[in-house]
């Protein structure tokens, strides 16, 4: 199989751009059937007409069923869905590409999904599953898990089968809600991620960008006491990853306030924690919940995507270590760059 890619690779590399846009056709429909063409071709940013000539071949092949609901794959398109899955992983050689990531940071295991998650909203349903795989792999009867929020954690939940896991699971958000939409807060997540594993669940239910003086005044209080020990015991967190500009939009945070985050030179943003470019924790707001200082010990599962997300990532993982990390293609590539222009820099 190796040997045949790597002739393909060099013999007919157009054949690699074909099979790309008619494994992405293939991936939303899976995710979105029934799903209209132009909708589609918005998604996928490709013309309508080249949209409409890739799903005639498709369905002469008997892969897809076009009808005036939408396009829906058939059961023979399911199966060449999955098989071709793992072909695009071949082409495009991740298996390397993940054990050079490996090589480079502090993370046991490193999953690379095809494509770009902030030009194609799929690839987040890729990255969800994946690490639904992962926890499959390492979640144990009577565990604590700690989920974050964010759209790519809703990915994750929605990728969640209700059948199958170990029992007495306990879910507990990472830290507090943020002044955001309800369906992608820790709380919210940690809910639905419980009833999905057929476990239990504990909520904070407390803002987490409270003035410090409400939150030294509340957090002994009881019930938010209890739940914040049980965070910080969980064996097992999900989290992804902010930039600066990402986390300054969701927080809320004054023009003044971001302009000495700035000035720090901060490009990521983790449980509240703000990070430079190498790791190093440069502020910091008051929250309840997990620290970074907390993930010692614990099975972390982070998960991102997009070029724009990969200096954050570096920023993070480099200081603390990971059991699996799962990103798209887009971050993967900018993550290599940025290390090969840090070894250039001191060469």
């Amino acid at each position: 199989m190796d040997r045949f890619v790597s002739l393909q690779r060099k013999i007919a590399p157009e054949i690699a751009r074909l099979l790309d846009i008619r494994y992405s056709i293939l991936r939303h429909v899976h995710f979105y059937q029934p799903i209209g063409r132009r909708t589609l071709s918005q998604q996928l940013t490709v013309k309508e007409r080249a949209v409409r000539s890739e799903l005639e071949f498709l369905r002469r092949q008997g892969f897809v069923s076009v009808s005036s609901s939408g396009v829906t794959l058939t059961q023979d398109g399911e199966i060449i869905f999955q098989e071709l899955g793992q072909y695009v992983r071949e082409l495009r050689e991740f298996a390397r590409l993940e054990q050079l990531l490996e090589r480079l940071l502090p993370i046991r295991k490193i999953v690379v999904v095809a494509g770009d998650s902030r030009r194609d909203p799929a690839v987040k349903k890729d990255m969800g599953r994946a690490v639904v795989r992962i926890l499959r792999e390492i979640v144990e009867e009577g565990d604590t898990i700690a989920a974050g929020g964010g759209t790519t954690m809703v990915e994750v939940v929605k990728a969640m089968v209700p059948s199958g896991w170990p029992k007495h699971i306990t879910v507990v958000p990472t830290r507090g809600s943020l002044g955001e939409e309800v369906e992608i807060q820790a709380d919210s997540i940690a809910v639905e991620m419980a009833k999905l594993l057929g476990g239990t669940y504990r909520v904070l239910n407390v803002p987490d960008d409270l003035h410090p003086e409400t939150i030294s005044r509340i957090i002994n209080e009881p019930r938010i006491k209890e739940i914040v020990e049980l965070i910080k015991t969980a064996r097992i967190v999900i989290h992804g990853v902010g930039t600066l500009e990402e986390m300054v939009k969701r927080r809320n945070i004054p023009r003044e306030e971001m302009e000495i985050l700035k000035s720090l030179g901060a490009v990521a943003e983790m449980f509240g924690y703000y990070f430079d470019k190498d790791g190093n924790m440069v502020y910091y707001t008051p929250s309840m919940g997990i620290r970074p200082e907390d993930l010692q010990g614990k099975k972390t599962i982070s998960v991102a995507g997009g070029a724009n997300k990969a200096q954050a990532l570096l920023a993070v993982v480099k200081r603390y270590s990971r059991e699996a990390l799962v990103i798209d293609e887009a971050a993967a590539s900018e993550i290599i760059e940025i290390e090969d222009r840090g070894k250039e820099k001191w060469q």
